[in-house]
Parts: C-alpha cells; sequence; structure tokens
C-alpha cells in the first residue's frame, strides 16, 4: 500500500444500507484504497471504522474529504467535509471515464435513479439532463432482493447464483415488497422452483425500473449500470439488455460500479471545490483522531436530538385504558346450542383473504353458529379443508350432524374456492361486506377495512355500495404489515394491541414503505427504543 502521499481524495458515499469510501490520487485520479460495507443501521460507526484503517494505511498524508449519499449530510458536517448530492457525484464519474453513457441507472439497498445524459457541443462535455428517482416506495431496490431471499430462505450472497439458473419467468410486483410476497408464496405452493422465482424477481426490478423511475422518457443507450444490487447480481443487467434489447455494446459495465459514486465525490474536491480550502484532515485545525472523535460523539448526539420534547402515550390513566378495552371488548365466541341428535342446519360462507382464511357458520336465522380465522400461510385452499375437517370431527364428536344448506365464497379466491369446493354463490367482497354491515347496522353509510394487503373505503347510500377506494401499490399500514413488524420484534399478533398500550415512549417511523421502516426502526432500536415502543 502506498503511503505518505502530500495530499490524496476521500470520497465517502454513506448510502441507506452501506457505506462506500475511495482514496483516490489527486493528479493521476487512480484509486489506491476503496471498500464498500453494510452497516447494518450503524452508519456514523461504520465510516469511523472505515476512516480508521485509511489513516492506518496511508500515515503522514493529508486528505481532503467529500462525503454524499442519503446519510451523508450530517457525516460530513460531523468531520467538517464538503458535501456533494450523489447524483451530481455520480454525473462527475460518469462524464470524466464514461463521456459515451447516456443514460445511468443506480441500484442502491433503497433507492433507484435513473439519470440522463446528453452530449453538450457548446461545453464539449456531457451534461446531466433529467433524473427520476424512487420517494416513498423501496420496490425495485437492494432491499426488495433482501426481502426476496428472506422468503425463499435463501442468503443475499446466493441469490444471484440462483437466479443464473432460472428458466422460467413469472409476473411478481416489483412495486412493493408485501405484495411480492403475495405473488410469490403461490408460486412456492404450486411447485415453482426458487430459481425460477429468483429470476422472476429481477424481472420484477426491471419492470419496475423501467416503467416506474423513466415514466416515459426513453432509455437510450450506451446505458451505465450502477450500485451494490447490478454490481454483485449480474443477472439484472442481463434482463435489463432482454427487455430493452441492448445489444452488449449498448451496455457499460463500469469498473467497481458499487464505489462509482463515491469515486464521483473524490473526484469532486477538484472538479467543484478546486478553490475552496475545505479541512485538511491531517491539519493542525483537524487532524485524523479529530474526525474519528467527532464521529464517535456522532451517535450519542443524534440519539440525544431524537428524544421527543412531549412524549406521546396512548391513556391518560389505567382508568381510562380499562374504559376503553371494556367499550371496544370483542363479543364471545359463539357456542353451537345443538344437542346430541340433533341435525343443524346452516349456511357456509367462506373469505378467502390476502393473508387469511375464514369461514362462518349461520343457522336458518342468520344466527352465526361457528367461525374459523386463520393465516393462510400461502395455502388457502389446504388450511380451509383442514378446518372444514376439523370442524366436521368437533360436530361428530358432540353427536350433531353438520348439513350444509349452501356454500358461499368471497375474498382474493373467490372464484379459487368456488371451484375448489363447489360453491352455490359467489361474489366480491365489498358487496359480502356491505350486506354484512347492513344487517347489524341500520342506516350504515361508510366502512373502512383494514385486510392483510390492502385497505378499503367503501360509501353506501340507500343500502347499495356507490364508492371504493382502495390502496393499490403500496400495503403499508396493512395486516401483514403489522404481523410483519410484530415477528420481527417477537410480539406475537394477539399481543400487538397490548404491546403498543404498554408502551412508554413510542418511536416515529414515518407510515409509508415497509422497507424503508424497517432501516428507521433498526435505528430506533440502537437509540434504545423498546419492542413496545416501536409497535405503538
Amino acid at each position: 500500500m502506498e503511503r505518505g502521499h502530500s495530499s490524496l481524495r476521500l470520497g465517502i458515499d454513506v448510502g441507506s444500507t452501506t457505506v462506500k469510501v475511495v482514496v483516490m490520487e489527486s493528479v493521476g485520479k487512480k484509486i489506491l484504497f476503496s471498500r464498500y460495507q453494510r452497516h447494518n443501521a450503524y452508519q456514523s460507526e461504520t465510516v469511523h471504522t472505515l476512516l480508521a484503517e485509511v489513516f492506518s494505511l496511508f500515515p503522514g498524508s493529508g486528505f481532503k474529504a467529500a462525503v454524499c449519499g442519503s446519510g451523508g449530510k450530517p457525516i460530513a458536517e460531523a468531520i467538517h467535509a464538503h458535501y456533494i448530492q450523489e447524483v451530481v457525484a455520480n454525473a462527475i464519474a460518469v462524464r470524466i471515464f464514461y463521456p459515451q453513457a447516456r443514460v445511468a441507472i443506480e441500484l442502491g439497498g433503497q433507492d433507484a435513479k435513473v439519470v440522463f445524459f446528453y452530449y453538450d457541443e457548446a461545453l464539449k462535455r456531457l451534461v446531466a439532463s433529467d433524473m427520476r428517482m424512487n420517494g416513498s416506495c423501496a420496490g425495485g431496490t437492494g432491499a426488495f432482493i433482501d426481502e426476496v431471499a428472506s422468503l425463499l430462505r435463501v442468503p443475499v450472497e446466493e441469490f444471484e447464483e440462483l437466479a443464473a439458473r432460472g428458466t422460467a419467468v413469472y409476473y411478481i410486483s416489483g412495486r412493493c415488497g408485501v405484495f411480492a410476497k403475495t405473488d410469490i408464496q403461490p408460486l412456492l405452493n404450486q411447485g415453482g422452483r426458487p430459481e425460477d422465482i429468483a429470476l422472476s424477481a429481477f424481472h420484477a426490478i426491471v419492470k419496475q425500473t423501467i416503467g416506474g423511475l423513466a415514466q416515459g422518457l426513453e432509455l437510450k443507450p450506451p446505458i451505465i449500470f450502477e450500485g451494490g444490487p447490478l454490481t454483485f447480481n449480474p443477472t439484472i443487467i442481463r434482463v435489463f439488455a432482454e427487455r430493452l434489447g441492448l445489444k452488449e455494446s449498448d451496455i457499460i459495465r463500469p469498473e467497481s460500479p458499487e464505489t462509482l459514486i463515491a469515486y464521483g465525490a473524490a473526484l469532486s474536491l477538484d472538479e467543484m471545490f478546486a478553490d475552496s480550502p475545505g479541512e485538511n484532515l491531517v491539519s493542525p485545525v483537524f487532524r485524523p483522531e479529530k474526525a474519528l472523535i467527532a464521529l464517535a460523539n456522532y451517535r450519542e448526539n443524534i440519539s440525544a436530538a431524537l428524544i421527543p420534547v412531549k412524549k406521546f402515550r396512548y391513556f391518560e390513566s389505567a382508568e381510562e385504558r380499562v374504559v376503553f378495552e371494556e367499550r371496544h371488548k370483542l363479543p364471545p365466541a359463539p357456542q353451537p346450542k345443538a344437542q346430541r341428535g340433533d341435525t343443524l342446519r346452516v349456511y357456509l360462507g367462506i373469505d378467502a383473504g390476502s393473508t387469511t382464511s375464514k369461514f362462518v357458520l349461520i343457522d336458518e336465522n342468520e344466527n352465526v353458529v361457528d367461525s374459523f380465522y386463520a393465516n393462510n400461510k400461502g395455502e388457502p385452499l389446504r388450511v380451509i379443508k383442514k378446518a372444514l375437517l376439523d370442524m366436521k370431527k368437533k360436530y361428530d364428536a358432540l353427536g350433531v350432524t353438520l348439513e350444509i344448506i349452501a356454500l358461499g365464497t368471497t375474498g382474493y379466491g373467490e372464484l379459487l374456492f368456488d371451484k375448489a369446493f363447489g360453491a352455490d354463490y359467489h361474489t366480491v367482497e365489498t358487496v359480502a361486506h356491505a350486506e354484512a354491515a347492513r344487517k347489524y347496522m341500520d342506516g350504515v353509510t361508510f366502512i373502512l377495512d383494514i385486510g392483510g394487503q390492502d385497505m378499503k373505503a367503501i360509501s353506501i347510500a340507500g343500502g347499495i355500495v356507490t364508492n371504493i377506494t382502495l390502496n393499490e401499490a403500496c400495503s403499508s399500514g396493512c395486516g401483514s404489515f403489522l404481523e410483519n413488524f410484530a415477528s420481527n420484534l417477537n410480539i406475537p399478533v394477539n399481543k400487538i394491541a397490548d404491546a403498543a398500550f404498554n408502551a412508554k415512549n413510542p418511536a416515529k417511523l414515518g407510515s409509508r414503505c415497509t422497507v424503508f421502516m424497517n432501516s428507521t426502526i433498526i435505528t430506533e432500536q440502537k437509540n434504545g427504543k423498546q419492542a413496545e415502543d416501536i409497535m405503538a
């Protein structure tokens, strides 16, 4: 390793899931050191570790530093380095080393960007003309790959090898990680090969990038592919080529694409900050050890800033909670009133939902006799079949003959269950919901339904459904959203409310994307939040 340089350029890219560091010569622009490392929500600590390594490898060298990335600005301020927006850093690197590029596609841990370039004849250089970036959803990013890998029970490091062996492509949602799970689980249940599902996940990412990010702008080649997911999963580039009709000459694979933006940050020091002295990290004003001390103090300072001024709690007193829980207490489970030797004539209604399967038995007077509710585990037919057989065994043991007068189905699996069990009637869930609501509440005008992966606001006028609004591209705030976090926090589903109500200092997590929120939760836990605070 080269040592004792009078002045080196240090580029640091603090991303949503990784930290990238590049040390570059000031004259020849040669990279002397680079590192790409997951930070696991320990952003400042990871920067600290990498800078300590850099300073030990180049003792006596002077450094000018620039920081970019979604988590870069506060760290730049902490170590007195220049801050540059990551798209600008990217554009600088592309312009200097890949002037033939017309589009840059960069996939990160939780963000995705498409940058469009044109060659300016007056300036005689490449210029960025437009940029598209994901906002409230992390679908189509590295975190999306992590989610699918977890579902397939494959280490993320082996996901590329798995996808490369795929031959069939299935439809999988590329927008939402939870929706993707809904698409994937039935494929697994039907014998879909993990290799094909992994490949299909890559196709979902590419579709999301082309349709969701490009937003109608033409992806003109040559296209440069950057970022960790594209570095470690080259099959994604192959899928881009297939879908965009790219030839090999249309594809630019940069050397070390996972650290290209950090390289751009280092290049920016002479491109944009040449006239600015900045902080020489080994000057008497700011030595390496001071940078490391600043980073060590950063976590403590940011943790203190996260403590809310006014603590929120659901109830002012234990008495208020008791009154609330009594007011919202669920009715007791129905018990069959038939005696041994009786025949119980009932109607059977099955609701095949996105994540749960339910059925209800009602007698000839429309009174609920029995019910069942369980997670469908991706196998709704098998779950309901077993539940129906268990129910028959229960009534056989009671000496009661169960006679099903008719069967109706609704929900996501409305038609599936209709065909499988030979139903007498099937209907869309909004109509079924409205019918039940009207029975129990005269003059009902509005229904709010939060399901496993969907939410519906149903307006009713004169007993007729007049309007329906539902979520489409994101499942945040739905049942599986809560269940996923509860599972990660080792909280049983039926204890979610208890945990939230017991919170002493609820965390602020945002409300949109499950994947985004995962990172926030990890950070909040590092800052001392308890499971109850997260659930609240």
